[in-house]
């Protein structure tokens, strides 16, 4: 299973350029069950409430259908805490999004932030690359 980053979430709905374009194939060309977290809804929705952007907020809402939801369990948190502990840079956020991931037994962990590489164990791939 992939683990999908907000930041993917975001740029497949809300981007239309190149980068929008390369995040939506290669969710669309993934050959194993795509998944990510209610943390990332939590991430994917702030700008459109912030916005008051009603249809903003329906097509990120009904972007997580595409998506299996996988919980944020107690062992994610723990997994979180000491993915901080050993990376004094890494955000909560970012440390929760990977624990959750490796909890699940998610095989890789889609982003667009090169620096979870480093610290995912292997998890992490910087899927659309820069540009």
């Amino acid at each position: 299973m992939i683990y999908v980053d907000s930041c993917l979430v975001i740029y497949a709905v809300e981007r239309d350029d190149a980068i929008g374009d390369r995040v939506r194939d290669a969710l669309a060309t993934a050959v194993t069950p795509v998944a990510t977290s209610p943390l990332a809804v939590l991430e994917a929705l702030v700008k459109p409430m912030r916005d008051g952007d009603a249809e903003a907020q329906l097509r990120m809402w009904s972007a997580f259908d595409a998506f299996e939801l996988l919980p944020a369990e107690p062992d994610a948190y723990l997994d979180a805490a000491l993915l901080r502990a050993r990376h004094r840079r890494l955000r909560t956020a970012d440390a929760l999004h990977l624990g959750i991931a490796r909890q699940a037994g998610c095989t890789s962990f889609w982003t667009n932030d090169a620096r979870l590489e480093a610290v995912s164990g292997g998890l992490a791939i910087e899927v659309i690359g820069r540009g």
